[in-house]
């Protein structure tokens, strides 16, 4: 009868204690994937983390002097958004701006500065037109602008302007021209898409 007895309890327990309770592991596991829920951490990146200037200045045979100047544009900046984990990476590329000046024999023939909604209306970037060029009106930034001094005995000079869209091999490169009365033409030289 003991025997019958203990086996009861035994059973007994043994019924009562699987109640459905969860293990440690997977009460933890459910513990992590609501707090990636509830809990996001985010990192602002800003590229670059500080105001920047370049200027060029170059005196060619032909009798020009231009000078190039670019700097940071530190109220406008593309935003790239990617999640690793529970960490929300925000990295905001600043766009930039430059300024031309150019002097034929001592006198300025050209001087303009020019930001980036200047130059998607003189580049003409249309994303409903090209679709190659799509998302360069919005997410393209300014990657270089250098004087090209290959020519140095041509009537105009050129100014090679490249955009591209960061974290892609998505580049576009134009080239501005300016002859001598300062007239400016531009157009786009090749893509990378």
């Amino acid at each position: 009868m003991r025997t019958l007895l203990g086996l009861l309890i035994v059973v007994i327990l043994g019924f009562t204690s699987c109640e459905g309770r969860k293990t440690q592991s997977q009460a933890l596991a459910e513990d992590i994937e609501e707090f990636k829920k509830n809990v996001s951490v985010e990192i602002d990146v800003y590229k670059p983390e500080s105001y920047i200037e370049r200027e060029v200045d170059s005196l060619l045979n032909n009798g020009y002097r231009v000078k190039i100047k670019t700097y940071t544009d530190m109220e406008n900046s593309i935003l790239f958004t990617k999640i690793k984990d529970t960490i929300n990476y925000q990295t905001y590329y600043r766009n930039f701006k430059f300024d031309i000046l150019v002097e034929k024999d001592g006198k300025t023939i050209f001087n303009k500065n020019f930001n980036k909604d200047k130059m998607k209306t003189i580049l003409k970037y249309d994303p409903s037109s090209d679709i190659k060029m799509k998302d360069f009106d919005e997410l393209a930034i300014l990657k270089s602008v250098e004087l090209n001094d290959d020519f140095p005995y041509s009537e105009s000079i050129k100014i090679e302007i490249m955009y591209a869209i960061p974290e892609t091999n998505k580049q576009s490169l134009h080239v501005l021209s300016i002859d001598d009365k300062g007239q400016m033409k531009i157009e786009r030289k090749e893509e990378n898409k």
